[in-house]
């Protein structure tokens, strides 16, 4: 019998046996269940020229073109004429800044990707984002993902798909190392981490410089720390029945600043961006990568040396607890409520999500997110390797999902003062209270 998974306020059913069953997609191996084309009129050459304006994160550089850059701009001018797209596309650590800067000024993007649950709230509340809600293509969704994007019963996005967070490790080094089986506890994951030390190995690369990675280790860590002890611990943060200056939260915190005191993280993580760091994994010169599932492309190029690569997540839990690991909505296709443009988006929405055209299969192939979309297969074995080895065990959706927009910034910034030696774990836990706080008073 499987183990019951975690209730939460943005997936409310089990995710990864859909996934196994055929509700997945992938970064260039994604179908679907039907080969036809689907029939509409393009454009004619007399219809008015309009621009559309999409903001997106940085995406893997694969070598190849990017289905955002490239494949939509050139699919949706080969069908409309008339319709220009122009991408503009920014990193993670600036990108949410950006976008809300835009919209404060007037000027938001027609269209963009953003993230689930309480991450989008402000921008739902500020009235910048079109209702989905009656948008047919949803249907064809997984309801629980599509309901993560729902906020007083009205749907905001069309999903991109799922994500885990995850460790990519080098099964060449664990093997000279004499690592002969994955960690399944804390202690064992330490013990791992000073066996490839002493091998020669630097066990683990963060590209920490960009903050927002510090997210990938400490959330990993926080799914079994926190979540196996208190599946609801999210849902009592707003009636203060838990706090993040509580016990499980420091702790979380201090183990993942062991991996730094003990030196075995990359020496001068801070100096290191996240695409440094990944190049850092795939050349060998670090045996892990805390990273996910939508780093695939990025961490199976090709370095300065071929090895073979897995995945597993870190197993934080003290030996005899409950086991928990991240499974997640990633973003969503989100459409400006203010844009004059709205007939063009449509036309631009319905060539991009109906089964069948152009556009919809190069998405199924070319998106790097898990997909939810009826019918899809995804072809990875990692991916599906990955997602087998934990359907029994309990899952959780990245911590800041649940948190108001913020919370999150504050923890990566303050952690980045543990990593210089001018903070604590309960500075941190501070931090992310006090910024937890202060947002909910200004909402309230």
């Amino acid at each position: 019998m499987k183990k019951r998974r975690l209730l939460s306020l943005v997936l409310a059913t089990a995710l990864t046996a859909a996934y196994l069953s055929g509700c997945s997609g992938s970064s260039g191996t994604a179908s679907t269940a039907s080969g036809s084309t689907a029939s509409g009129d393009t454009a004619s050459a007399s219809d008015e020229k309009v621009t559309l304006s999409m903001m997106v994160t940085t995406r893997p550089n694969t070598g190849g073109k990017d289905f955002y850059l490239d494949i939509l701009p050139e699919l949706v001018k080969e069908k409309y004429p008339n319709i220009n797209i122009e991408v503009e596309q920014l990193p993670t650590d600036q990108y949410k800044q950006t976008v809300r800067l835009k919209f404060a000024s007037g000027q938001g993007p027609d269209m963009f990707n953003w993230w689930a649950s309480l991450q989008a709230k402000d921008l739902v509340d500020a009235g910048y984002v079109k209702d989905l809600t009656d948008y047919p293509a949803l249907s064809k969704y997984r309801k629980d993902i599509v309901n993560s994007y729902k906020f007083n019963d009205k749907v905001y996005a069309i999903p991109n798909g799922t994500s885990f967070l995850t460790t990519w490790y080098n099964k060449d080094a664990f093997k000279k190392a004499g690592i002969t089986q994955l960690p399944t506890n804390w202690d064992e994951f330490l013990q791992v981490c000073e066996k490839l030390k002493k091998a020669g190995y630097t066990p683990i690369t963060c590209g920490d410089k960009q903050s927002f990675v510090i997210q990938f280790g400490m959330y990993q860590i926080a799914a079994s720390e926190v979540y196996g002890e208190n599946e609801h611990f999210d849902d009592e943060l707003t009636s203060g029945k838990t706090k993040f200056t509580d016990p499980v939260w420091v702790k979380t915190i201090e183990k993942m600043e062991t991996l730094y005191k003990k030196g075995y993280v990359i020496q001068n993580s801070l100096g290191l961006s996240q695409d440094q760091s990944r190049q850092a994994f795939v050349d060998g010169d670090a045996a892990m990568i805390f990273d996910g599932s939508f780093g695939y492309d990025a961490l199976n190029k090709q370095g300065k040396v071929s090895f073979e690569k897995g995945m597993f997540c870190i197993p934080s839990n003290d030996a005899g607890k409950k086991f928990v690991y991240n499974l997640t909505p990633s973003t969503g296709l989100f459409i400006s409520a203010n844009s004059k443009k709205q007939d063009a988006i449509k036309k631009v929405m319905d060539y991009w999500f109906t089964e069948g055209t152009p556009l919809f299969e190069q998405w199924m192939k070319m998106n790097s997110d898990i997909s939810c979309y009826e019918g899809a297969k995804d072809s990875r074995d990692m991916i599906n390797e990955y997602l087998q080895r934990y359907s029994n065990d309990v899952a959780i959706y990245n911590c800041n999902n649940a948190w108001p927009e913020g919370v999150s910034d504050a923890m990566c910034s303050k952690f980045q003062e543990v990593i210089t030696g001018s903070a604590t774990a309960n500075d941190v836990a501070k931090a992310m209270q006090d910024k937890f706080d202060e947002l909910n008073k200004k909402s309230s």
